[in-house]
């Protein structure tokens, strides 16, 4: 009984001593260490050497929702304390949050915790990590800050402390399209993450991402992407239960 003991302690430190260091890997940004201690996690999981999946007795699913709950809560704390602004990091947890709760099978958790772990460890949503940040990389750095958000170029602009005009001219001359048409960029790929990991309405969806309502939310989307959001949720849909 007391080598059975000693060898779960034995474990339960090792898993918990992974756990800290891939937090780390997440706070300094680093994609070499944060791949390595991901497939780590993955294995802890895998294996469940901490019967993760049996604290909730009979339920692997809430067990296992309660643990990415709990951990999209820890990688989000150590993303903000390496550079990730407020705004970002409450969107994307609230974001994930969302997705973990609204989510029904085990495969599909698994998809939604690798892509938490990706993107809190970008490195391009970390503005401090951009060396002689161009006018672009600051609008581009606002754009993911206040996406959700209605603003004005005049308002970017002075916030950024650039004429609007020359603004414009910068961001267009240096990544061949236009402010309002990145921020809908953006927003249709968060879009595209919420329409295939939950269940929320149209109308969730677009005042979540920052549109004002869901015809045209399913206007900008079908214009970017070529299909309608209802229809790009029913083909992914398809593929994932495949």
């Amino acid at each position: 009984m007391e080598v059975n003991s000693s060898s779960m302690n034995q474990r339960i430190e090792r898993d918990h001593q992974i756990r800290e260091a891939f937090l780390q890997a997440i706070l300094t940004c680093d994609t070499n260490e944060i791949d390595y201690y991901k497939q780590e996690i993955l294995k802890v999981l895998k294996n469940d050497t901490l019967n993760i999946f049996k604290r909730v007795p009979g339920n692997m699913l809430r067990s296992y929702k309660n643990f990415l709950l709990s951990h999209n809560t820890l990688y989000s704390y150590s993303a903000e304390k390496g550079g990730l602004s407020a705004a970002k990091s409450h969107f994307i947890s609230e974001k994930y949050a969302i997705m973990i709760e609204h989510t029904d099978q085990i495969s599909k958790l698994d998809m939604i915790h690798l892509n938490m772990i990706d993107e809190y460890g970008d490195p391009s949503i970390r503005y401090d990590k951009i060396t002689n940040p161009s006018i672009a990389d600051k609008a581009i750095h606002y754009i993911e800050t206040n996406f959700a958000e209605e603003f004005l170029i005049e308002e970017m602009a002075h916030d950024l402390h650039v004429h609007p005009s020359h603004l414009m001219r910068s961001f267009k001359k240096e990544k061949g399209t236009t402010i309002s048409h990145w921020r809908n960029q953006k927003r249709i790929k968060e879009a595209k993450g919420l329409l295939i990991h939950s269940n929320l309405s149209m109308t969730d969806i677009a005042i979540m991402v920052g549109f004002n309502n869901s015809q045209y939310f399913s206007k900008i989307f079908k214009k970017e992407e070529g299909v309608t959001p209802k229809a790009f949720r029913k083909a992914h849909s398809n593929s994932l239960e495949e």
